[in-house]
Order: structure tokens, then sequence, then C-alpha cells
């Protein structure tokens, strides 16, 4: 078994990467892009095992000392770059204080990089980089890795993983060679939340359609054990008409609590009501995400018509973008209560 075996799907990336890799041709420079979750950070992962694996044809071997100290984080020719909280929420350090974390990476961290690439390798024979939400570098970030990209080392690799490419300048971009990542299929996510972390089938199909093709997504959802916040959800949807202030407000409460609990709500409403379009105009069920309630959504779409499910849909989406300037989380949850049972 390799490391390749953990990832989900993308074939031919893996095919990609080990042709160059045992042609000698690795590029010094990759622009891994595509959907946030669906395995790029961890294929760069494995690739970075690979170049320096000491165990020939069976790389990356996940056995030998080169890839447990890449695994354990303590590997000298393998860095990952991300910013105050990307490493925090990777684990790889703690929180410290009260105080707001960082969400771009630092001057001082492409800086510590020059460093680095002007050693030959310590252990192994590539030193490499992965810079992990590589759009959270600024303009003047990014000018200043041009020219670590512009004068690369025979025995360095860089990787930048991003789900957002164009926040990248165009000349970053131009010095890597680029591998695209699509969503992974529903059937394989469904089928490995079986086996790990063993739900039912019909479970198992539900977080598949809500991770919408992200496998760290789905896992998300099965930790967070959603299913009863969109029941919750779901049900004071179906008789929003009916609710009274009281009600409302009091749900507003529950679900704008802070900023994350709102989101994570807007994400449940959004996919409750969509199915709900998506039932109210005759579509089958395999298409709809919210499979196990598939009979409430059909009962529930009577008593109302497409063009006010979309105006929903439009106002959860508004209610989104509202925090994206800090907006008051419970406000903006009673707003749009208030403004779907008005719709």
């Amino acid at each position: 078994m390799t490391a390749y075996d953990a990832i989900l799907g993308h074939e031919r990336q893996i095919a990609q990467l080990e042709r160059a890799r045992l042609a000698g041709k690795v590029a010094h420079a990759y622009l891994f892009y595509g959907p946030d979750g669906v395995g790029k950070e961890l294929l760069a992962l494995a690739f970075a095992k690979a170049l320096n694996c000491t165990a020939g044809e069976g790389a990356p071997c996940e056995s030998c000392s080169s890839c447990k100290k890449i695994v354990s984080g303590n590997h000298p020719d393998v860095r990952l770059v991300a910013s105050e909280q990307g490493l925090i929420d990777r684990g790889i350090i703690e929180k410290q204080g009260r105080s707001a974390t960082s969400r771009q990476i630092r001057n001082e961290q492409i800086d510590e990089l020059a460093a680095l690439f002007r050693h030959r390798p310590y252990l192994g024979r590539f030193k490499v980089v992965i810079v992990a939400d590589a759009q959270q570098m600024n303009d003047h970030c990014q000018n200043r890795f041009l020219k670590t990209l512009e004068e690369p080392s025979p025995d360095s690799v860089i990787i930048l993983v991003t789900a957002q490419p164009e926040a990248l300048l165009s000349t970053v971009r131009s010095r890597c060679q680029a591998l695209s990542f699509g969503a992974v299929a529903r059937e394989s996510i469904a089928a490995f939340l079986v086996e790990r972390h063993e739900l039912d089938e019909k479970t198992a199909q539900v977080y598949a359609a809500m991770a919408q093709g992200s496998l760290g997504r789905a896992q998300a959802l099965v930790l967070g054990n959603v299913l009863p916040l969109r029941d919750s959800i779901a049900d004071v949807t179906t008789r929003i008409s009916e609710c009274d202030l009281e009600d409302l407000l009091s749900t507003a409460e529950v679900h704008g609590r802070d900023r994350s609990a709102l989101l994570q709500a807007l994400e449940l409403l959004e996919l409750w009501c969509r199915d709900m379009l998506l039932a109210r105009l005759g579509a089958p069920a395999e298409m709809l995400v919210n499979l196990d309630r598939a009979d409430n959504l059909r009962e529930s779409v009577a008593r109302t018509t497409p063009r006010r499910l979309m105006r929903w849909i439009e106002s959860i989406r508004g209610t989104r973008d509202s925090q994206r300037v800090n907006a008051n989380p419970r406000l903006a949850m009673e707003s749009l209560l208030l403004s779907m049972r008005a719709a």
C-alpha cells in the first residue's frame, strides 16, 4: 500500500506526477487547483513522500524513515506553509491567547524559504515546499515569492495549492505547471463514509450529496452530525408562513449565535430550498440532496411556488454575502427568516 492509495479519485493527476518522477522530469513548481476538500493537499504530501521515499518502486511506501518523518512533520527537507489560522486548523500549532489569528501568509514565511533553498537537501533527494491555500498570499507576498520561482534549484519542488487560482498573480501562475482537480464522485464519497465512518448506505448518500464533491467537507459534516440541525431548519422552513414572530426570533438566536453557526445553517437551508425547488418542478428523487426526506419535500412544496423559492434562495445568498463585511450573525438570520416569511 502506498500513500496514493489513501487518495480518493484523481488517478489522472497521480499518473501524471508519477510519469514525471520516474522519468526524472519533475517540474520545479506546480499549481494544484480545484474545489476545497477534494484531496489536493493530500496528493501534494503524497508526492513529497514519493520524491524522497527510499523504497524504490514501491514509493511512496509510508513505512520508510523518510515517509514517516513527512507524516510527523519532522522531515527537514519538506515544509508546509500556511497562514496562522491554517496551521491551527491542521493541528500543527496551537492557538495562543484570545487574540484574532491571521488568515494571511506572512512575508516572513516566504523569506524563510529562501534560506531553505540555498542549501542542498539534508536527508532526501528533493526539498519540497507545499503552500496551502496559496491565495492567502497578498500581492506583495506573491511578488516576494517570484524570485524563488524564477531561480529554482534543481533539487527543489514547490507546490502551490489553492481553490482560487484567479487570486494568484499571472506571473506566479505562469511559472507553475498547472494540475486541475475536480469534484470527487458522490458514489465514491458515500462508499468511503460507509467504510471509514460506519454509516448506513442511505445516510452516507445524504452526506455525500451535501458535500458536493468534497471528501473533506463530507467528513466534516459527518463529524459535526449535522442531520439533526438540517431537520430543525427544514421543519421551520416548511411551516414558515405559520410561524409567529417569537418562534422565528428564537430560531434566529439559535442559528445566528455566531458566524460559524450562521454559515452552517445557511448552507443547509440553501440545500433544502434547492431541493424544494427541484421537487416543485417535478425532478426525480435522485437529483435531491436530502434523499432521506424526499417525501417530506414533495408534501411541503405544494404550499409554495417556484418564484417564492427562488426569492428565498436569493435571500439566503445575500445573507451569506453580508458576513463578508462582518454583519451581526443573529440580526442577519432574523432578517432572513422574516423576509422569507413575507416573500
